[in-house]
C-alpha cells in the first residue's frame, strides 16, 4: 500500500536525514533537467510502431525550466527502459532511497487517468540487463518502486521520497522500467508530466533498514494475480513446496506456526484491490490497488500465528525502530459492502511481537487496531545477548492485513509528527523580502519541506522547528 498524502513522508533516519550531506555520493539518473552520461536508452527492437509505440523520456523544458518530459503516447506497456554504464551500475547497498521532483500537468486533474486507484508513476528497478527485456515492463522487475502522484498538487513541483523494497541479496541494478499512468486507456495524452531531478540517495549518515519487506513479489505466479488472495501454501502442502526466499523483498520467507494441528493455517498475500469506480480507497489516503499486496492474518476462530523467523541484529544494536501499515480485513462485495460476519476490533489491543533468541517477547507498538490503513511505528529496546529476532503476527476476532514493515536502528521522521509533537508555545516569525525566516521568539532549529526533507529555496511550503529560551519545541507551517 502507498501513501498518496504529500505529508506522507516517514523513511529511516534521525532529524538530518534529508541533509545535504545524504546527496554527496547520489547516483543521479537526472539532474536538472538532463539526463546524466551514465544512462542509454534500450530501444524496442522489430515492434510495430503502427500499433504499439514505446513511451519516451525526452529532454526538454517547463515555462523555462530545464525538463525531462514523459510523452506517453499509446496504451502500449512498452515502458522506456534506461541502462546503466556497466562500469558504474546502482549500488543498492549505499543508494537505496529513490528522489524524484516531477509535475503533473493541470489538465490531468479530474480525468480518468487521476481518479483510478493505480499509483501514477511505477519505477522498475532491474537486477540484470537481459530483465530489462523480460516481462510486462515496470511491474515485472524485482524491485519496484510506486509513486502515488495521483492525489498531490497539478502545475508545482513536487519532491517525494521512496525506500527500495529489495532482497538484500541484490548488489547492483542494471537499469530503470519507467512508466506513467500505465493503465491509461484513451491513449491520446498531448499534454505530459515532467521530471526535474531523480537520483539514488542514502539516508545522511548511512544507516540502512536492516529488514524491510512491502510484500509486493515479483514472480509470474504471485506477481500478477487476479484473484482476492493466494494460498503460498496451506493445508496438506509443506512450507517448501511452493516458493523460495529469494521472492521476498526483506530476503525471508513467512511462516505458519506448527501449533495448528488441523493443518487449517495457511500463509497468503491479499490483494484488497477497490475498484477506480468505488473511489478513494478506503479514505485512509493509502491506495488499495490490484497491483500491490499484504500480508493477511486470518480470524482466531481457525488460524495460528504467522512468524518472520530469524531476523538478524546488526551488531551493537541498542534499539529497534519499526514502521508498518496495519489494516482490519474487509470482505467486499460488488457494492463495496462490508462482510458483516467479521466481528470488529477496533480499537483492541494489535498481537504483534518480537520474539528475541534470548527468550524476552516484546510489543513492537503498544497500539490498537484501527478499522483503515493505518502506519504504527515502536521504539523497543534489544535485550542485551540478543542476536536475532522473530516477528509475530499473532491472530485476532478478525483476519487483518500488514504492509510496507521497516525495521531499523535509526529513529524515523514524519513531517506530521514533527508538527504534533512540537506545540509547546506559539511561534511568532515573519518572511523578510528576501525569503528568509525571522523567529522572533526563539531559535530556528530546522526548515523541512513537506516531504521531511531539509527545505531548499524553492520550497514555497515549509515546518520550521523552533527552540525558545526555556528549551521548549514548537513548530508551524511557514508560506515564503
Amino acid at each position: 500500500m502507498k501513501r498518496l498524502g504529500m505529508l506522507s513522508i516517514a523513511i529511516i533516519a534521525s532529524l538530518s536525514l534529508f541533509a545535504n550531506s545524504a546527496f554527496d555520493h547520489a547516483y543521479w539518473v537526472i539532474k536538472d533537467g538532463k539526463f546524466t552520461n551514465n544512462i542509454s536508452f534500450k530501444p524496442y527492437d522489430g515492434e510495430n510502431e503502427t500499433t504499439k509505440i514505446p513511451d519516451k523520456l525526452v529532454e526538454s523544458s517547463k515555462d523555462g525550466v530545464d525538463a525531462v518530459e514523459f510523452r506517453k503516447l499509446t496504451k502500449s506497456y512498452l515502458d522506456p527502459r534506461i541502462l546503466f554504464d556497466e562500469n558504474n551500475l546502482l549500488n543498492m547497498s549505499t543508494n537505496y532511497i529513490l528522489m524524484m521532483e516531477y509535475m503533473i500537468p493541470k489538465e490531468h486533474a479530474g480525468t480518468k487517468l487521476i481518479a483510478g486507484n493505480k499509483p501514477l508513476f511505477i519505477i522498475g528497478l532491474a537486477q540484470t540487463e537481459d530483465s530489462l527485456s523480460i516481462g510486462n515492463g515496470a511491474p515485472a522487475c524485482g524491485s519496484v518502486v510506486y509513486i502515488d502522484a495521483k492525489w498531490g498538487k497539478t502545475n508545482e513541483w513536487v519532491s517525494t521520497y521512496k525506500y527500495i523494497f529489495a532482497n538484500p541479496s541484490v548488489n547492483t541494478i542494471h537499469g530503470l522500467l519507467f512508466s506513467y499512468a500505465r493503465e491509461y486507456l484513451i491513449g491520446d495524452m498531448s499534454v505530459f508530466p515532467y521530471i526535474k531531478n531523480l537520483c539514488f540517495i542514502p539516508t545522511a549518515d548511512n544507516v540502512k533498514p536492516f529488514y524491510a519487506e512491502n510484500f509486493t513479489f515479483a514472480d509470474d505466479d504471485i506477481g500478477h494475480f487476479y484473484g482476492e488472495s493466494y494460498n503460498i501454501f496451506g493445508p496438506g502442502k509443506k512450507q517448501n513446496d511452493r516458493i523460495t526466499d529469494k521472492i521476498f523483498n526483506g530476503g525471508i520467507k513467512p511462516v505458519v506456526t506448527e501449533n495448528d494441528i488441523n493443518r487449517k493455517s495457511y500463509l497468503r498475500t491479499f490483494r484488497n484491490f477497490i475498484p477506480d469506480e468505488l473511489g478513494d480507497s478506503d479514505g485512509s489516503g493509502y491506495i488499495d490497488c490490484e497491483i500491490l499486496q499484504a500480508l493477511r492474518i486470518d480470524a482466531d476462530s481457525i488460524r495460528d500465528s504467522i512468524v518472520i523467523p530469524g531476523i538478524q541484529l546488526p551488531a551493537g544494536i541498542s534499539k529497534i525502530y519499526s514502521e508498518m501499515l496495519v489494516k482490519k480485513f474487509y470482505a467486499y462485495d460488488d457494492v463495496n459492502v462490508v462482510d458483516p460476519l467479521y466481528p470488529s476490533v477496533e480499537n483492541k489491543d494489535m498481537p504483534i511481537k518480537y520474539r528475541f533468541n534470548t527468550g524476552e517477547i516484546i510489543d513492537v507498538a503498544k497500539d490498537t487496531m484501527k478499522l483503515l490503513w493505518t502506519k504504527y511505528k515502536g521504539e523497543v529496546d534489544v535485550p542485551a545477548g540478543a542476536t536475532s529476532v522473530d516477528l509475530v503476527f499473532s491472530p485476532m476476532a478478525c483476519a487483518y492485513l500488514v504492509d510496507e514493515i521497516i525495521l531499523s536502528s535509526a529513529t524515523f521522521v514524519d513531517v506530521k509528527d514533527v508538527l504534533a509533537e512540537n506545540n509547546d508555545f506559539e511561534i511568532i516569525s515573519y518572511v523578510d523580502a528576501n525569503g528568509n525566516i525571522i523567529v522572533l521568539n526563539g531559535e530556528l532549529q530546522a526548515v523541512y519541506n513537506m516531504n521531511g526533507q531539509i527545505a531548499n529555496i524553492n520550497d514555497k511550503v515549509v515546518v520550521i522547528l523552533v527552540k525558545n529560551e526555556e528549551g521548549k519545541m514548537a513548530s508551524k507551517i511557514v508560506i515564503r
